[in-house]
């Protein structure tokens, strides 16, 4: 049996002792139950208070008992002086009381969110327990003592792998490694930190970490949703759950890239040229531009009014809207108005206005193509939802009979409304109240419609509204009554947009990838935010990728950042390290590998396909080679990692696009042992010069 199956059987029986503890404190809480329905059928009235009591704490506990067994164990704790005990997602003591699981939320879990290997807090391992069910599938070790440590899985069996294959002198490089690491994790929350690291130093792990340092630290302030973490795939967002065990998804907002906008689930990147375009800022003047264009199969004449006539008024209702700050959406009212006026004071039909100017959703504006949306597709639509506001939420108006029955009390009047009380006589009421403006007395019988609405026009006019006619209408009360036409109508009153997700920090993986237009989508949301950033500028493949971090910083609409690098390489062995860094651009500083071992072999064939299908691995090919090689596509393989790689034609991958040679260098930082390159073209002349080759 290898180790991590052995420590898998180790930790399935912590988990199946816990389970079934889990069903003997279900059994006792159903007997509670039972016994405070038993104890209101005897006795006094009190009975039944201490039956609500009883019944009621007894639901409470059974449905936190059902809703938390899912995973219930996460985490295992080993201290330095020979304690253990797990985490979960509740308490669970056994039969004598003692402890077989600690609640995530109580002081004695605390290291397992805040122990680091510069501050370790008398921890020696943190082991991640990841189940399915009542399954333990997966370990994961970090070890944050110097001594050895037996039964190491995962992560931390890596760095022990290391320690013992160098001896002392890797011993110290190790404890290097961790520090680097934890001054990031522990870097303040405020303002803005920037973490920089080649592939394999521990970026993803350290952003990962600190957000869950963050989130135990300061919980207060960064649960409910608070903190938003944007990765640059599902896989991504999938892999932290398991490294933020028991803060959920209520503490922490995981999203990709391609799943910001909501609704959409985007995983496609589009070819970099049609990429360019649309991470460009040019985007947002041609995005306006569509919003407010005429919709397709819109009416195009009203009475008298061309084609070009509704073009002119559309122009003319931008300019007094965008003039106001009001929406695409917002924008009804003035449509009617601009209208209107072309109309010598005529409004529109309502049918034609729901045809020229409807609600719209991004959606409309941008159709999908092929009904598939892109991942760069995705700040578009974010950015249309800007530009056309929220659509007013459609509403099935009661008949007027209707609402007076159901209502009791006054509503507040919507406009000015005539009507007759037969105690004060005539009643104006006025825009905004439920109490009438001024009352005519029994001077005016309640037969004399001309005579008091010559009354309510003369006080209307007093208020600058001129009249030019009435219509039938009701009173805040429902009662039948007379609304005024007038010459200017009432301004809308401004509905406030409801504010969006406030978060409070931001942790931004891969995020030298980002265009422009990404960045403006992901400013929005951390426009109150702290922010943690973390990335590569050797591995920016995006045609429109910032050219420094500063840059970048700029761009997501913060000043300044302080920077944690992570110079330091623990996964790519460092004969593969050495190779690909020759595919670095100017001025990137290589990563510093410590890893031994790793094998790296350069072949030129005469037939790929006949080649490939010699090896053994995972084969990474150009896009446009892949399917015919069953390969994983070049520009899918950031982030992930693979033991034997089987690298084709990176001519090819250099000439796909405009960053060719960064997606060449991550294709190269893959392999964690052995790495085999294939070509039939001439190498790029970066890769020349040196190293192993083989004919």
């Amino acid at each position: 049996m290898s180790e991590a199956a052995h420590q898998i059987a180790v930790e399935q029986q912590v988990v199946d002792r816990v389970y079934a503890r889990l069903e003997v404190m279900r059994e006792q809480t159903r007997q509670l139950s039972a016994e405070g329905h038993r104890r209101a059928g005897s006795g006094p009235v009190t009975g039944l208070v201490e039956r609500d009591a009883m019944v009621l704490g007894a639901a409470a506990r059974l449905a936190e008992l059902d809703g938390q067994e899912e995973g219930i164990v996460f985490g295992r704790l080993d201290f330095d002086d020979g304690y253990t005990y797990r985490i979960g997602r509740l308490g669970v003591r056994d039969e004598d009381r003692e402890p077989l699981v600690v609640d995530w939320r109580a002081p004695a879990a605390a290291p397992f969110y805040r122990a680091t290997p510069g501050e370790p807090l008398g921890v020696a391992r943190r082991r991640v327990i990841t189940c399915a069910g009542d399954r333990v599938v997966g370990l994961d070790d970090e070890v944050l003592t110097t001594r050895d440590v037996d039964g190491v899985v995962g992560e931390g069996a890596l760095l022990t792998s290391l320690t013992r294959a160098r001896g002392e002198h890797m011993r110290d490089i190790v404890a290097t490694i961790q520090r680097e690491q934890d001054e990031a994790i522990r870097a303040p929350a405020h303002g803005v930190t920037l973490i920089t690291g080649g592939p394999g130093t521990g970026k993803t792990q350290v952003a990962l970490h600190r957000a869950a340092y963050l989130l135990y630290t300061d919980r207060g302030r960064f649960t409910d949703g608070r903190v938003l973490v944007v990765g640059p795939s599902t896989v991504f967002t999938e892999y932290i759950g398991k490294v933020l065990p028991g803060l959920g998804e209520d503490s922490v907002h995981l999203r990709a890239i391609g799943e910001l906008f909501d609704g959409v689930v985007a995983t496609r990147r589009d070819p970099a040229a049609v990429a360019r375009s649309k991470g460009d800022l040019t985007m947002v003047r041609v995005l306006a531009d569509l919003a407010w264009d005429t919709p397709p199969h819109a009416p195009d004449h009203l009475r008298g009014l061309t084609a070009d006539d509704l073009a002119k008024a559309r122009v003319e209702i931008r300019r007094r809207c965008e003039a106001r700050g009001v929406t695409v959406n917002g924008a009804r009212a003035e449509a009617a108005r601009v209208l209107a006026e072309l109309l010598d004071g005529r409004e529109a039909p309502e049918a034609f206005l729901n045809a020229w100017w409807p609600p719209l959703t991004p959606q409309d504006v941008l159709p999908a193509q092929d009904g598939q949306w892109s991942v760069d597709d995705v700040p578009l639509l974010d950015e249309l939802a800007e530009i056309l506001g929220r659509p007013p939420e459609p509403t099935r108006a009661k008949p007027e009979w209707q609402l007076r029955e159901l209502r009791s009390g006054a509503r507040l009047a919507e406009t000015f409304v005539l009507s007759w009380s037969l105690n004060d006589g005539w009643q104006l009421f006025a825009p905004g109240l439920a109490t009438p403006m001024a009352s005519s007395g029994q001077s005016i019988d309640h037969n004399g419609y001309w005579a008091a609405q010559r009354w309510a026009a003369a006080i209307v006019l007093r208020e600058g509204h001129q009249v030019v006619s009435w219509v039938d209408g009701f009173d805040p009360y429902g009662e039948e009554g007379y609304v005024p036409v007038l010459a200017e109508p009432l301004p809308v009153a401004e509905t406030e947009e409801p504010v969006g997700d406030a978060y409070l920090h931001v942790i931004l993986d891969e995020a030298q990838d980002l265009s422009p237009m990404e960045c403006r989508m992901i400013a929005r949301r951390a426009a109150h935010a702290s922010m943690t950033i973390v990335g590569d500028l050797g591995q920016a493949t995006h045609p429109l990728a910032a050219d420094s971090w500063p840059e970048l910083v700029r761009r997501l609409g913060k000043r300044e950042a302080r920077t944690l690098d992570l110079p330091t390489g623990y996964r790519v062995p460092q004969v593969i390290a050495d190779f690909a860094a020759r595919a670095l651009a100017p001025g990137i500083p290589p990563t510093r590998s410590f890893r031994p071992g790793g094998s790296l072999e350069i072949r030129q064939v005469d037939d790929l396909a006949e080649a490939v299908a010699r090896e053994t691995g995972t084969v990474i090919a150009p896009d446009h080679l892949a399917a015919a090689l069953g390969a994983v596509p070049v520009s899918q393989v950031k982030g992930l990692e693979y033991d034997r790689v089987v690298l084709v034609e990176p001519a090819d991958i250099v000439a796909a696009e405009p960053r060719g040679m960064n997606r060449l260098y991550v294709a190269l930082t893959r392999a964690v042992a052995e790495l085999v390159v294939l070509h039939t073209r001439p190498l790029p002349e970066n890769l020349t010069g040196g190293g192993p080759q083989a004919g």
